[in-house]
């Protein structure tokens, strides 16, 4: 029996919101186990396995901690690449950010942006200006509306939406402009392109989840004698009058602490709940109707001489986006993705198949037998479903349950279900913790 201390923490899940939210509380001096089982992932593209994301400038908490774990050897291979969109008459367009001070900033790299017509890009730099000047306001109901509805009546046409909304809403949200709340686009426009013109720069990461945040971290905590117990069989989480009173595992020894962090996914935190807090708290009855979409990416690898990294939002195509990755070995992956539409019922053979029509359109020069290797990734919780009214779902991180928190991608951060999200999350929770909301 492991008995508390004042500053005792159990973390169920060692994934990266774990992981992360333990890191935060020993640099705070707290005790900190936690508790690791092999079905337990994160979900949303933040497991090990995943491919190091890109970065915007606006992720501050990515970039907070990549700066606190790689103080002595940061990485040379990161770069700095441009967001470019492929039309569908095959034109590659560009959005350059330009370096001048406050809304000048947004309104040349707006009006400097071939990707829209000169009519769409008059209509909503008119709206965004008529907004700053408070001549008119966001309406109060973007919450209900669909981010499609909201850019026609900002008189934007059905060619821009195609063109270009659609595919940036995808890769910010992974939804469609037909499903995604209003609210949740706005901010989103409004936090990477309508601040510093250093939000929406774009940083490639080398490496994985694993090699750049979870490892690194791990050691971190294996350093300072942080205990992470690796599981054969999942535990229990009992409840008393008072809070979660202790973890029972399968041998029948129980574990105790001040505090109890729950780091895991919507569906494993409902497993570990009695059916009489679903009933009695909205909190956890709302994280029932969360939904997630799934996704599928396809991965091809290539000799290339020419090196180039890049990131290309696709318009009309069975894909959402295309990345393309240098191996520094005369090597470069290609690196196809799509979220939520009819290519995750497709078998592996026929994803190859259209992913190879998708490279030749992209890349012309490029032939069948160029491919040295090839793979394919499916994740089944890779976004979360966020159409109009589903913010309010997502929980914070203090649940009604004074000792016990929640922290993950998809807890209520202000960000999609992603990276910076979990990260996030994770410092919230710290926070709570030790009696410092931010």
């Amino acid at each position: 029996m492991t008995e508390p201390s004042s500053h005792t923490i159990l973390i169920l899940g060692a994934g990266l919101a774990g992981l992360t939210t333990a890191y935060h509380l020993h640099q705070q001096g707290y005790q900190v186990t936690l508790l690791d089982h092999p079905a337990w992932f994160d979900g949303f593209r933040t497991d090990a396995s995943q491919p190091a994301p890109i970065v915007l400038g606006c992720h501050h908490e990515t970039r907070r901690i990549l700066r606190a774990l790689e103080r002595e050897k940061p990485s040379e291979g990161d770069r700095t690449i441009p967001l470019e969109f492929r039309l569908s008459d095959g034109r590659i367009v560009p959005y350059q950010s330009t370096r001048l001070p406050g809304a000048f900033q947004w309104m040349m790299s707006l009006f400097s942006f071939d990707g829209l017509s000169w009519q769409d890009r008059w209509r909503l730099f008119s709206h965004v200006e008529h907004i700053w000047e408070q001549a008119q306001t966001l309406p109060a109901d973007l919450e209900n509306r669909t981010a499609e509805e909201w850019l026609t009546t900002t008189g934007q046409s059905p060619e821009a939406s195609e063109r270009i909304w659609d595919p940036l809403a995808q890769w910010l949200t992974d939804n469609g402009l037909t499903c995604l709340s209003a609210a949740t686009f706005v901010h989103l426009l409004s936090t990477v392109f309508l601040r510093d013109a250093s939000d929406a720069r774009l940083t490639h990461l080398t490496g994985s989840v694993e090699h750049r945040f979870i490892a690194p971290m791990k050691q971190t905590l294996q350093q300072g004698h942080v205990r992470i117990v690796s599981l054969t069989h999942r535990p229990t989480l009992r409840f008393g009058q008072n809070g979660v009173s202790e973890v029972r595992l399968h041998d029948d020894s129980r574990l105790r602490a001040d505090r109890y962090i729950v780091a895991l996914s919507y569906q494993n935190l409902l497993r570990l709940l009695p059916e009489r807090l679903l009933t009695r708290y909205a909190y956890f009855a709302q994280i029932t109707e969360i939904k997630s979409l799934s996704g599928v990416d396809v991965q091809l690898t290539c000799p290339a001489a020419e090196q180039r990294l890049r990131l290309l939002l696709l318009s009309g195509r069975p894909f959402h986006q295309f990345i393309s990755t240098s191996l520094g070995s005369g090597e470069i992956t290609y690196r196809l993705s799509a979220v939520g539409n009819a290519l995750m019922k497709s078998d592996d053979d026929q994803l190859f198949a259209r992913a190879q029509v998708e490279l030749s359109m992209l890349l012309p020069e490029m032939t069948g037998e160029d491919v040295t290797s090839r793979a394919i990734f499916r994740e089944d919780h890779a976004a979360l479903v966020l159409t109009p009214g589903a913010t309010r779902l997502r929980p914070l991180q203090q649940s009604p349950i004074q000792n016990l928190l929640v922290t993950g991608p998809w807890t209520d951060t202000g960000w999609p279900a992603n990276l910076e999200s979990a990260l996030v999350s994770a410092r919230r929770c710290a926070e709570l913790v030790a009696g410092d909301p931010a």
